[in-house]
């Protein structure tokens, strides 16, 4: 989510990898992960209702337009301070990188719940058109591009486990063309 920051802070960036970047506004991602996470046993209890009743509410916060620094952590989601969510008003990653003239290599699971394929569809509607980036996809990988089968789950993230090998060779070969690429010049 933040690659596109870094890479107009320093332009002699080489290139830019994203794995499973967000695109979309962080508190409507938590909600819509809230929400999947609890869904997963097909009932929502009252506690779960409760939760997410209360996140709403420190979403609709994080909104409102009158949010500022001395807005108490406690009222905004996982006691974050108001300063980090109106730092991240209006930005948006894929727009940010457009400017960027770095390439740039951008990876997704599409098993993630966590960064879903809206995100990198939002990736591909700002960049697609640019020579410098490419886009793959994992169809068994979650989050943490670890392979698995079905829905993933929290209960993944348990389990000890390494990148899937493809990724990493994709992340390797990448970064080897764009040496090449710069060798050539």
């Amino acid at each position: 989510m933040l690659i596109p920051r870094i890479g107009n802070l320093d332009s002699n960036i080489a290139g830019l990898i994203v794995l499973a970047g967000a695109t979309r506004p962080l508190e409507d991602i938590i909600l819509e992960q809230m929400s999947y996470i609890f869904s997963l046993d097909d009932t929502i209890s009252e506690n779960e209702k409760l939760q997410l009743s209360k996140i709403k509410l420190q979403i609709a916060r994080v909104k409102d337009p009158t949010l500022s620094v001395a807005t108490p952590s406690t009222d905004l989601p996982f006691g974050v301070p108001a300063k980090y969510w109106i730092d991240l008003r209006g930005y948006n990653p894929p727009e940010t990188a457009r400017s960027l003239k770095q390439p740039m290599l951008i990876l997704q699971g599409e098993r993630d719940y966590q960064v879903t394929m809206e995100d990198l569809e939002n990736w591909k509607k700002y960049l697609s058109s640019k020579q410098n980036v490419e886009f793959k996809t994992y169809p068994k990988l979650n989050h943490l591009f670890i392979e698995g089968e079905g829905k993933s789950t929290p209960q993944e993230y348990n389990v000890a486990g390494h990148v899937d090998e493809i990724v990493i060779d994709d992340i390797a070969g990448w970064m080897k063309e764009q040496q090449v690429k710069a060798y050539d010049k």
